[in-house]
């Protein structure tokens, strides 16, 4: 079977300090997020928490969401407050999309991580993401794969940005 990999990124500026920037990150309140509805009708369900269990390379954190499904992240890379990595498993019958297993479909994410570093006014956070896409439905997949992926990571990145602007305004 054939095998793609692929990667996507994307970059937000958040006007808060590296420090409180990487607590938004690992600390993540995903419940403050707002779903959007686009992402609901496309079929990927709501983020309700992430739970960090245990920090540094090999920690563990897992992502819990209202499918009543999981994402396990293992964390290969954990270096305050500067780049935080991690690997993705997802539980079975984890599905995206109302019929893409990500645990064992054609589509399945991989990776993740963020990297955090200066910029003009705050923190420059980046986002990436690595996935596979399997056999020739895989292939087929290649554009709505990275439309929804591009989809999530800008609100994620939202979401972590407000979530941060918010600690730093409110420490102020």
């Amino acid at each position: 079977m054939r095998i793609e990999r692929h990667q996507i990124e994307h970059t937000a500026n958040i006007a808060a300090s590296a420090e409180t920037v990487w607590q938004a990150v690992t600390q993540v309140d995903i419940a403050a997020f707002r779903h959007p509805a686009y992402l609901a009708l496309l079929g990927i369900p709501k983020p309700l928490r992430a739970e960090l269990l245990r920090t540094g390379v090999g920690g563990v954190r897992i992502a819990y969401f209202a499918n009543k499904r999981r994402f396990a992240q293992t964390i290969t890379a954990w270096q305050p407050p500067a780049h935080y990595a991690f690997t993705f498993k997802a539980d079975p019958g984890f599905r995206v999309a109302y019929c893409l297993d990500l645990a064992d479909g054609p589509f399945r994410m991989v990776a993740g991580a963020y990297q955090l570093g200066p910029a003009v006014r705050g923190t420059r956070l980046v986002l990436s993401s690595q996935y596979e896409l399997r056999g020739a439905l895989g292939a087929c997949l290649r554009v709505p794969v990275r439309l929804v992926l591009h989809l999530f990571q800008t609100y994620l990145l939202q979401g972590i940005q407000t979530n941060a602007e918010r600690g730093a305004h409110g420490h102020a």
